[in-house]
Order: C-alpha cells, then sequence, then structure tokens
C-alpha cells in the first residue's frame, strides 16, 4: 500500500504525464447583440428617502433568486436620507430589492436597474 501511495504522489508531482489544450476561432463564434463577458458591474446608486427624525437610515441590497434573498451590499443613508455610491452587482441583474430600517421606518421596495444606475426619491 505505501508503495502506491509513493508512486502516486510521484506522478502528481511529476505532472503525471497529462497535458492538455484548447483553443478557439473566434472569428468563427456567433456572440449575441448585448452580450457582455463580465459577470458583475458597478452600478450608481441615488437614494434619497424622507428622513423627518434626522437619522442614518440602514439600506439593505438584496437579489432574489430560487434560493430566496442574497444580500449584495449595505449602506447608511447621511442624515437627510441621501445615498450616493456605487454598488457591486452581479451583471445578470435587472432588479433589487432594498429593504429600509430605520427608527420609525421598515419597508421593502423593488428597485429597477436602468443604464447601470439605481433610482429612488420619495
Amino acid at each position: 500500500m505505501k508503495r502506491t501511495n509513493a508512486v502516486l504522489i510521484a506522478l502528481l508531482l511529476a505532472g503525471g504525464g497529462y497535458s492538455a489544450g484548447v483553443s478557439a476561432d473566434t472569428d468563427e463564434m456567433q456572440v449575441p447583440s448585448g452580450f457582455r463577458y463580465a459577470t458583475d458591474r458597478w452600478v450608481s446608486a441615488n437614494i434619497k428617502l424622507a428622513a423627518p427624525d434626522r437619522r442614518s437610515i440602514l439600506l439593505s441590497f438584496y437579489s432574489e433568486g430560487t434560493n430566496g434573498l442574497r444580500l449584495l451590499e449595505n449602506g447608511f443613508t447621511d442624515t437627510t436620507g441621501r445615498y450616493t455610491g456605487q454598488l457591486h452587482l452581479p451583471a445578470h441583474l435587472t432588479q433589487v430589492k432594498m429593504v429600509v430600517r430605520g427608527a420609525m421606518r421598515q419597508s421593502t421596495l423593488v428597485l429597477p436597474i436602468s443604464a447601470d444606475s439605481v433610482n429612488y426619491v420619495e
């Protein structure tokens, strides 16, 4: 048994004599219009919430899939209720769920992603 293990380890360290090559001719590939190779993207967020008590509000951005909600980003508004920034999101998303949590408020909003931005004003 020890000899078999020693041989396997020697093959593993030597690369096992295995090699593979992959090639593709991009001239023959048919790539659909609008296809993006990137799996993620930066999306600008411009959110303005009513903040009558002048406290920061927690914003949580989620994607929704077959397994439920997945947290993507968290952020806080300033004391005037404004949040601006960049969200790092999966490229395939067309909308996000935003959960708003404040001292006097909790709500969930569905926001579309349009032209690489998420906007909401109340």
